[in-house]
C-alpha cells in the first residue's frame, strides 16, 4: 500500500473491518504506507534537524501557568525529541492529510467532528537509542471522550505514529492495552507491579519501517525499553476535533502547537482546513513570544 500510487486529494474508503478493529482495540496498524524513498527523505530531515542548535533562550525563559515551554530539540541521554515539525521543514506538510492515513483519521473521529476536518494539533519526532527506558503508562484523553453510535466512531483526540525504522519488541516499540479506550476502571499506572508488559492485558504493537499506527488517545499506552543497536525513529501527528480548544490543552507548548499565518499560507486548501483552529488561537490566545 504505497502512497506513490495515490493522488494527494484522493479519499480512500475505510472498510467495515477497520472500523470494527478500531472500535474493538482502540487502534489499527496500516502496513506499508510509506515507500523506501519517502522513509529516507523524512529520516534525512530528522537527522539534519537533530544536528542543529536552536537559540531559544528568550522564549524558554517564559512560563505559562507555572509550566515551562518545550524546546524545539529536547535532548536527553539516548533520546532526542524534535517538536513542531511544521516549523522546521516543509517536507513534513505532506503527512498532514496523507491519502492513506487521513481518511482513517476522519473515519475514526466522524461522530464528533461537527462536519469539520480533524484538526492537527501537534507534530513531533522521537529518536530512541539502545538502553533508553520507556515512559510510564498514560493516555491523552479520558475514555468518556471516545464514543460510537449508529455505526460512527468518535475519538476527540487521535494520534498517528509513522514508523521510519522497524518497531520490533526490542526496539522500544509502543505497547498498549487493547480496549482500554473504553475502560473506566483505573489501576495505579505508575506502580512497579504494572511497569511495562506487567500491566494486565498489555500487548506490543510492532511494525516495519513505513507502517503507521493510528490510535485513540483514550487508549492506555507507553513504550518498551530499547535493547537493540541503532536508533529507532518515529514521527507523531496528533489530531483533535474542532471544538476541543487545543490551545488550552497544554498552553506552555503552544509555540509548537499553533502554526502562524506565515507557515499556514503555504498549505494546500485541505491542509489549511485541517489546521483552521489555529486561526483563532493565534489572534486571541497565544502570547507574542509563543508565536513567530
Amino acid at each position: 500500500m504505497s502512497s506513490a500510487v495515490l493522488e494527494p486529494e484522493v479519499d480512500v474508503k475505510v472498510s467495515d473491518e477497520e472500523r470494527f478493529l478500531f472500535d474493538l482495540q482502540g487502534y489499527v496498524v496500516l502496513r506499508g504506507v510509506l515507500a523506501p524513498d519517502e522513509i529516507a527523505r523524512y529520516l534525512g530531515a530528522v537527522r539534519r534537524l537533530e544536528g542543529l542548535r536552536y537559540d531559544e533562550r528568550e522564549r524558554l525563559k517564559h512560563t505559562l501557568g507555572g509550566r515551562t515551554a518545550q524546546p524545539t530539540l529536547d535532548e536527553k541521554p539516548g533520546h532526542k525529541r524534535l517538536n513542531g515539525l511544521l516549523r522546521l521543514d516543509l517536507c513534513f506538510d505532506e503527512l498532514i492529510d496523507h491519502p492513506v492515513v487521513f481518511p482513517r483519521v476522519r473515519a475514526f473521529m466522524e461522530l464528533c467532528r461537527h462536519s469539520a476536518e480533524p484538526q492537527l494539533v501537534n507534530t513531533w519526532s522521537i529518536a530512541k537509542a539502545e538502553g533508553h527506558d520507556h515512559n510510564g503508562w498514560h493516555r491523552g484523553i479520558t475514555p468518556d471522550l471516545y464514543g460510537h453510535r449508529a455505526g460512527k466512531l468518535g475519538s476527540r483526540m487521535l494520534n498517528t505514529i509513522w514508523f521510519l525504522t522497524d518497531n520490533g519488541p526490542d526496539d522500544g516499540c509502543v505497547i498498549a492495552v487493547p480496549g482500554s479506550h473504553k475502560n473506566h476502571i483505573d489501576l495505579n499506572w505508575g506502580a512497579p507491579e504494572y511497569r511495562g508488559l506487567k500491566m494486565p492485558g498489555s500487548q506490543c504493537i510492532t511494525g516495519r519501517a513505513g507502517d503507521v499506527l493510528v490510535f485513540s488517545e483514550a487508549l492506555l499506552h507507553t513504550g518498551l525499553k530499547k535493547s537493540t543497536p541503532g536508533i529507532r525513529t518515529n514521527l507523531y501527528y496528533n489530531y483533535i476535533t474542532l471544538d476541543f480548544a487545543g490551545h488550552t490543552y497544554s498552553p506552555e507548548h503552544n509555540y509548537h502547537f499553533v502554526m502562524p499565518p506565515s507557515i499556514r499560507r503555504r498549505f494546500t486548501p485541505r491542509r489549511q482546513a485541517a489546521t483552521r483552529w489555529m486561526e483563532t488561537a493565534v489572534s486571541i490566545d497565544i502570547p507574542p513570544f509563543m508565536q513567530e
